[in-house]
C-alpha cells in the first residue's frame, strides 16, 4: 500500500516495469481513501466521512495528492506503462470486528486499532499545514471520528 506516498501512477509503474526481468510481475494492492458502508451504517452527519473528504480535500489541494485511486485508475497506469495482463482483485478491508467471516472479522480488528491509534498522525500535517486546522481543532473531530468508529453498529470499510 504505497497511495500515500505517490503522485504519479504511471511513473511509479514503469520505473517497476523497467527493473523487472522478464517473467517477472507486479503487485499493488492500494485502498482508496473513501470509507463505504454496505447497509447505510454510516449517520448523514458522520464524523468519519467528514474527516475523509477533508483529508481528501488537503491532500489534493496542498500537496497534490490524490488519496482515492481505483483500480480501474490504477490498471490503466500499470497498462500504460508497459504492462500486460493486468488483472483488478478488488477487496473489502473492514474497519472494526462487524464482519460475519471470522478471518474478515480479525481483519477489521486490526484496520480498526491501526485507524484508531492512527488518526492524528495520518492527520496532523495535512489538516495544520493545508487547511489551516489547529491542533485542538483536529483533536475535537478526531475524537468524534474514534468515538463513531468504536460503535458496533457502524459498518465501514475501505475498497481495496
Amino acid at each position: 500500500m504505497n497511495g500515500f506516498g505517490i503522485r504519479n501512477w504511471t511513473g511509479f509503474y514503469r520505473e517497476s516495469y523497467n527493473i523487472l526481468k522478464p517473467g517477472g510481475w507486479v503487485e499493488s494492492q492500494e485502498f482508496s481513501l473513501e470509507v463505504n458502508t454496505d447497509d447505510s451504517s454510516l449517520p448523514p452527519n458522520s464524523a468519519i466521512t467528514h474527516w475523509c473528504d477533508l483529508l481528501y480535500e488537503g491532500a489534493i489541494t496542498g500537496a497534490g495528492q490524490n488519496l482515492r485511486v481505483s483500480g480501474e485508475e490504477l490498471k490503466s497506469a500499470m497498462e500504460e506503462a508497459g504492462l500486460v495482463d493486468v488483472t483488478i482483485r478488488s477487496f473489502k478491508l473492514p474497519i472494526g470486528p462487524w464482519a460475519a467471516d471470522d478471518k474478515l472479522r480479525e481483519t477489521g480488528q486490526y484496520a480498526l486499532l491501526a485507524m484508531l491509534e492512527g488518526l492524528f498522525g495520518i492527520s496532523v500535517a495535512i489538516f495544520t499545514r493545508f487547511l489551516g486546522w489547529e491542533i485542538g481543532e483536529l483533536e475535537v473531530l478526531l475524537a468524534k471520528v474514534r468515538a463513531e468508529w468504536r460503535r458496533r453498529k457502524v459498518h465501514t470499510y475501505w475498497p481495496v
